[in-house]
Parts: structure tokens; sequence; C-alpha cells
């Protein structure tokens, strides 16, 4: 298990994903352990669930904030587990976790991320490619509070390059 990380990832998404979703996270999950940037999520099942196993292909580390007192609940792939039962305010907990925020695909929860991320003046960058709110909000500014954007990427090596290129 690698702890000589960079920094750390805060990684956002849909509980719920297809194939291709899945597999583009897995690969993201495996570039940026290779990467030396761990994980931090919401510790569950969808994206959550395939960030860290694929971070776990390649040693990496992983950290999942669940909305459970039960520790048991996170997935098999999370090293370490947060509980924090406060229901959408585990939201900020993940967000505030990272030193840059990654959306992938996403709901209504996601999108609740991608604002407090924005609020918190937190780097974003959104996966453009798959469906879900990463997509839609990809390329634009939530507000005039900041002056940069939500950073669109096509495919998992684009995510890599624009991480390493914001926390240079």
């Amino acid at each position: 298990m690698k702890r000589d990380f960079k920094a750390v990832v805060s990684v956002i998404g849909a509980s719920e994903i297809n194939k291709e979703i899945e597999e583009k996270t897995i690969e993201i999950g495996r570039l940026l352990a290779i990467n030396n940037y761990a994980v931090a999520c919401g510790g569950l099942t969808g994206v959550m669930e395939a960030i860290c196993k694929g971070a776990k292909e390649e040693g990496g580390f992983t950290i999942g904030i669940i909305p459970y007192t039960e520790k048991s609940m996170a997935n098999k792939y999370v090293d370490v587990v947060i509980p924090c039962p406060f229901s959408q305010a585990r939201n900020i907990v993940v967000v505030l976790a990272g030193d840059i925020c990654l959306a992938i695909s996403g709901k209504a929860g996601t999108l609740s991320e991608i604002c407090f991320a924005w609020i918190y003046n937190k780097p974003i960058i959104a996966l453009s490619s798959v469906e879900g709110w990463s997509s839609n909000i990809a390329n634009q500014r939530l507000d005039d509070r900041r002056s940069d954007m939500i950073h669109g990427v096509d495919n998992p090596s684009e995510v890599i390059t624009k991480i390493n290129e914001l926390l240079k």
C-alpha cells in the first residue's frame, strides 16, 4: 500500500453506473495510484467502488467517507473508512478531504459535491465523456465567485494530465 502520495483526489460520482463508466473509472483509479495520488470518496458502490478497485489494483491508497456508523458498510477496496452518518453533510467532508475534486457521471448528490468543491475553492475536473452531471457541467463556471471553470476532460489519461497541471 503506497503511503507516499503526492496529494489526495476526491472522486465523486454516481452510485449506480453502467459498464462503460465502470471501466473508465477503474482505469482512472489505476492511473491515480500509478501517479502516487491517494483517493478519497464516499466509499460505497458505483463510481466509488470502481475508483477504489482500480487504485487497489496498482497498490494505491483509498479513503471512504461513508454515511453510516458501521465501517463494514464500505466497499471492500477502501483502506481507511471514516464514518460520517450525517446524511448529505458527508458530501462536504468528501470534498474537503481532497486537494482536488474529480467528478465522474453523477446525479443530484454529485451535483451538490461539485457545488461544495466550487464554494470551497477546490480545483474541479469533470469527465465529459460519460452521462450525468460531470458531462453536463464540464467547461463551465458555476457563478462569478471564481475566475476559473470546471475543467472538462474526455478520457482517463487526460484526467491525470489535468490533475498534474492543476496541482503543480
